[in-house]
């Protein structure tokens, strides 16, 4: 393949969500919060910059709500 498949601004987000996949899967609640504030202002960003595709903003927009429901509940 010739990476033709994602944006710019989704591999970008991509990268920090498996940062914030270990940090939950490890039961780092600081570095989880923190990823997840990095993912935030990345997401916001890219939308801001055009660097997202429309389908893209909806699928990453909706990942980051989940994402903020699941740090609320998340425990260590």
């Amino acid at each position: 393949m010739f990476g033709f498949g994602k944006s710019k601004g989704a591999k970008e987000l991509d990268e920090i969500l498996k940062s914030l996949q270990l940090a939950f899967e490890n039961n780092y609640k600081d570095n989880a919060r923190s990823n997840l504030k990095k993912f935030q202002e990345a997401f916001e960003s890219a939308k801001k910059e055009n660097r997202l595709r429309a389908g893209e903003i909806e699928k990453y927009g909706q990942l980051l709500v989940q994402l903020q429901e699941k740090l609320k509940n998340f425990h260590h």
